[in-house]
């Protein structure tokens, strides 16, 4: 058994001593020397024209795509401008009352009243008008002149002189001065004119003509009943027992 082992080492060292050996060779040219580099990556060469060279359809850009500006949004237009015109005034103790020709031609009478003051859009105290001109606001009344407030959305942007209208340009048309028109008062309504003196006359012998007084004769009297004889004619009246 100890043979066995003893043959079997001598064996291995006989190999391995052999193998290394075989692979040192002292004669070797390039023994000691540096291992070559490792063979360069073949790059196909770009093509190249007259206009320069030609780009790999295959190959992806990483580039990405320009931003497109959006255009600016634009500004809603305000609704047109709705004007009044202030055509008196009046005052009977603190009762103050104005009367103003609407934008649809139409006068209306507008009451002043403090009980009726209120905080406005845009911070002043005044009177609501009153339907369909509910977004206005009367602010001052003065003799010949009232200060109202315009709706947010569509301010006062252009003074009318004729109509007696200044818009505010220190706050933007928020507010408006309306004045009364020189050399233009109101009406006075017109007076019931009475007929004259002739058509009244006419209508009177008309009346006279188709007016027949009525004649009851003594035999047509029934009993129990007398006959009363007036200018306007005769009528029938019961007798009293």
């Amino acid at each position: 058994m100890k043979l066995r082992i003893t043959l079997w080492c001598t064996a291995l060292a006989l190999f391995i001593s052999s193998s290394a050996t075989s692979s040192f060779d002292l004669f070797e040219p390039d023994r000691g020397k540096p291992p070559p580099p490792p063979p360069k990556k073949f790059v196909p060469k770009p093509t190249t024209t007259s206009r320069g060279p030609l780009t790999n359809p295959f190959v992806r850009s990483h580039k990405l795509p320009p931003e497109r500006k959006r255009p600016p949004k634009r500004k809603k237009r305000p609704p047109p401008q709705k004007d009044f015109e202030l055509r008196g005034t009046s005052r009977i103790g603190a009762k103050q009352a104005v009367i103003l020709k609407g934008p649809d031609n139409k006068e209306f009478i507008q009451y002043f009243r403090s009980k009726k003051k209120e905080p406005t859009p845009t911070g002043n105290i005044g009177v609501k008008f009153k339907e369909p001109y509910q977004d206005y606001f009367l602010l001052s009344v003065e003799s010949r002149k009232i200060q109202i407030e315009y709706p947010t959305e569509s301010p006062c942007r252009k003074s009318n002189d004729k109509k007696g209208v200044e818009c505010n340009s220190e706050d933007g048309g928020k507010t408006a001065i309306l004045s009364l028109v020189h050399g233009k008062a109101l009406k006075a309504p017109a007076a019931h004119k009475k007929p004259p003196k002739k058509r009244a006359d006419d209508k009177k012998k008309k009346r006279q003509r188709t007016f027949k007084r009525q004649v009851i004769k003594d035999e047509d009297v029934p009993p129990g009943m007398r006959v009363v004889r007036t200018p306007f004619g005769d009528r029938l009246v019961p007798i009293k027992k």
